[in-house]
């Protein structure tokens, strides 16, 4: 366990520090560019893909059939943070006229998209458990859940709070 929490640790941390300068930053409209956000979501796959490659040991043939599936469920996944990013752009436009329709609003559609991320799982799950059984498919869902957490923990630290 020791070993899995620390190559975690290794493999995570970058993610969490690719752009300090940004983070140092007072949050603006034109702190980080979309082609930046692009860059580092796509950053983000392939350290989530190398993750799980080193935690869910796989035969050949279980691999030619895990990743697509992967894939496929990643794709998915990317739709669910096109939408909290589009959610993040409207607060940054909004931030210092925001009304509190808008707010409600955005808290709204914010759980809604937290509650289709937790739906992918549940929806590939059975997917995963078919090529990988049930304690490589629960141990990938760990991973995977742990990784959004830590993903959404550095988005929310990065937001500034709505003024009453």
């Amino acid at each position: 366990m020791r070993k899995f929490l620390i190559m975690l640790a290794v493999l995570a941390a970058p993610v969490f520090f690719t752009c300090p300068a940004v983070r140092a930053q007072e949050v603006t409209k034109a702190s980080v560019t979309d082609q930046e956000v692009e860059l580092m979501r796509q950053d983000l796959r392939s350290k989530r893909k190398q993750i799980i490659a080193a935690n869910i040991q796989m035969t050949d043939a279980e691999a030619e059939k895990f990743w697509p599936i992967y894939d496929q469920y990643a794709a998915d996944q990317r739709k669910a943070y096109d939408i909290h990013y589009g959610l993040l752009k409207e607060y940054a436009a909004n931030i210092d006229k925001l009304t509190d329709a808008q707010a409600l609003s955005l808290t709204q559609r914010w759980s809604d998209s937290d509650t289709a991320k937790a739906q992918l799982r549940t929806k590939y799950f059975p997917a995963f458990e078919k090529v990988l059984g049930g304690k490589r498919a629960a141990r990938l869902c760990q991973l995977d859940r742990m990784l959004t957490l830590m993903i959404d923990v550095q988005i929310a630290s990065d937001v500034p709070l709505i003024k009453p």
